[in-house]
């Protein structure tokens, strides 16, 4: 903590004397919630009572907040989260999410294509075409079937579209100009690829028009078609792959059966789902329905979507399964405070790691993404213990045009402490207040943070499988939000190269 805070804290000490001394001078009612009756509120206070909802608008976690003006400007409030629906159901899979693959990367891909080809057709030679030499020319590109009519006949059906690979393989007599379409099949529990090739030749000798089918079909389907593009695609296209969770635990992204959306030499994407199950306290994540998404920067390679639907789905497994409780503990918010000079010196209480009562959810808020998180803490003084709610707010600010360095700010902090299990009284406001106002002072340390678990999550990250000749190796990522009234989602556009394995 930094000599800023610490000024801080002696201010809180004088203001909470004073407060003391005058509240033994005064009487009246006191503000304490019952949360269990209909009307929670204290007789006494019915009139003076503000009551208001401290959070965004929409499905997620909510606060009621009770607070009451005294006299000399003082507040004291008292708050209650509930989490509120609609809800998500972990018996329907529901896309949320999807991968995107730019034109960008298809590029690279062909380059590797024409690497493998040359290697394993070095030698060849077919009766009436000669030897083969080189790739003359080769081009990967997302296709729709209305701008190749010349496919329709070999292709068939493509309603969602497809990856049109065309091949020039030079031999010493002619050049054979090969064209292989893969068609994505419907992806449920893994992405497949219906593939055709076939030679675009007309040869009146029927002699080498056999050999311009067999060159065109099995053979080079076989020898390099999908191992090279179908291996890579399905490694792009691919959901993010699983997150291993302390306990044996796994979060889990999978196929969700809606089809490719594929643009004509723009990109092609896969939605996908985040797998979530039920928990032991009944609760499940908010659901907003789908969301308007950002399209893919024209210099990315890859991108990542995903709906608030998603983040909540994922926070809600996180918190489901203790880790986000571990993450807690970890950071140690408990023994920065406890072990602080100024609170050993000068103050007598001393609190417990924080645990959350809920999973935190997301929600578009004032052109930003708020966090809302609904935790508990045990206050100690002396030998008097006492569960404080903690009530946290983080805002998340995204520039519009992805350049500028995402930031993270505390929105929201409040505390309200349970004198039973279902009445809730203010306690030790002037300490939040303080803690609240420098705010600042959290800003770098939680954009630092941010910052770092997007690179973790990312950067340098490998995007391979067994036997492909290359890895796309994930250099940069760049968020964006892209709002639309009550609802959000969180665009990263990723910035990589292939690499050629070992």
């Amino acid at each position: 903590m930094r000599p800023s805070t610490g000024v801080g804290f002696a201010v809180v000490l004088a203001h909470a004397a004073g407060f003391v001394a005058l509240a033994a001078r005064c009487h009246g009612t006191e503000l304490a919630i019952d949360t269990s009756a209909a009307d929670p509120v204290p007789a006494g206070l019915a009139d003076r009572v503000m009551l208001t909802d401290d959070a965004p608008p929409g499905p997620g976690l909510h606060r009621k907040r009770w607070s009451v003006m005294y006299r000399g400007g003082f507040e004291r409030a008292v708050g209650a989260a509930e989490m509120m629906g609609p809800f998500q159901d972990p018996a329907v899979t529901t896309c949320t999410g999807r991968i995107v693959v730019a034109q960008k990367l298809l590029d690279q891909i062909a380059v590797e294509m024409k690497k493998q080809i040359e290697a394993e057709m070095a030698g060849e030679g077919i009766i009436g075409i000669g030897d083969f030499e080189r790739v003359r020319d080769i081009s990967l590109r997302w296709a729709k079937l209305e701008a190749h009519y010349e496919d329709i006949r070999a292709v068939g059906e493509a309603p969602d579209g497809y990856v049109r690979a065309v091949v020039r393989l030079g031999f010493s007599r002619v050049d054979v100009p090969v064209v292989i379409a893969l068609v994505p099949n419907r992806a449920t529990t893994e992405l497949t690829f219906r593939m055709v090739t076939y030679a675009q030749l007309d040869f009146d000798n029927r002699a080498l028009q056999w050999v311009s089918d067999k060159l065109g079909g099995d053979k080079l389907a076989t020898r390099f078609a999908r191992r090279e593009v179908d291996g890579l695609l399905v490694t792009a296209l691919a959901p993010p792959p699983p997150f291993e969770l302390p306990g044996g635990q796994t979060l889990r992204f999978v196929y969700c059966g809606e089809p490719a959306q594929i643009f004509e030499n723009v990109s092609g994407a896969l939605p996908f789902a985040v797998e979530i199950r039920r928990s032991g306290k009944n609760i499940l994540p908010p659901k907003r329905g789908k969301a308007k998404r950002a399209i893919i920067a024209s210099d990315a390679t890859l991108a990542l979507d995903l709906d608030l639907d998603a983040l909540n789905a994922i926070m809600y497994e996180l918190w489901r399964t203790g880790f986000l409780d571990q993450q807690l503990a970890q950071a140690g918010l408990d023994r920065a405070f406890n072990t602080h000079p100024i609170v050993q010196e000068l103050l007598t209480i001393r609190m417990s790691p924080v645990t959350l009562a809920q999973p935190p959810t997301l929600a578009p808020s004032s052109g930003k993404l708020r966090m809302s998180a609904d935790a508990r803490v045990t206050i100690t003084d002396a030998t008097a213990k006492t569960v404080g709610r903690i009530w946290g707010g983080l805002d998340f600010t995204f520039a519009a045009s992805g350049v500028a360095p995402t930031a993270v700010d505390l929105g929201a902090l409040e505390l309200s402490c349970e004198r039973t299990a279902t009445i809730l009284v203010p306690c030790y406001a002037e300490l939040v207040d303080t803690i609240r106002g420098n705010g600042a002072e959290f800003h770098g340390a939680l954009t630092q943070a941010f910052t770092a678990i997007l690179d973790d999550l990312f950067v340098e990250r490998r995007l391979g499988a067994s036997g492909l000749p290359a890895d796309l190796v994930i250099q940069r990522a760049v968020p964006q939000v892209t709002q639309s009234g009550q609802n959000a989602s969180l665009h990263l556009d990723l910035h990589g190269a292939l690499h050629s394995t070992p």
